[in-house]
């Protein structure tokens, strides 16, 4: 909690087009929680009715949500390497020597070289960043 005390220069920096690399792995992540449960429910309906069209039907979507969780890695690929030149990440997950960016607000949320933000002090610096924005707007 050191970094939650320490003061911390708020600025916004411009980000490049499109998703974060953050968001769009996010994504990719849900998307293996929903091939998860729908091959969970092929197994059951094959051992519960015994009839395999259901289980057949389930794996063309399995296989379809492959697909799409495979292309979304291939774009957060892309979006890393194109936010790693623009010198930050939108990763809460690792890069240390690049700056880090929330991506929803631009906020810069970690310095590159300082350590990695727990989940609370990340919240905390984008919540003050976004108290002073709605300050400056009533004054």
């Amino acid at each position: 909690m050191e970094n939650a005390r320490q003061p911390f220069e708020m600025r916004i920096r411009s980000r490049v087009p499109g998703p974060s690399m953050w968001r769009i792995n996010l994504a990719a992540l849900a998307l293996v929680g929903v091939m998860l449960v729908v091959m969970v429910v092929a197994i059951l309906s094959i051992v519960v009715t015994h009839d395999t069209t259901v289980a057949f039907i389930l794996l063309f979507v399995v296989g379809a949500v492959f697909l799409a969780c495979y292309l979304l890695t291939v774009w957060a690929s892309k979006q890393m390497k194109r936010e790693f030149a623009a010198g930050y990440t939108t990763s809460r997950m690792g890069y240390p020597n690049l700056e880090q960016v929330d991506e929803s607000t631009g906020q810069v949320v970690r310095a590159a070289g300082e350590p990695l933000l727990t989940r609370q002090v990340h919240r905390d610096r984008v919540l003050a960043y976004k108290a002073t924005r709605a300050g400056s707007r009533e004054s």
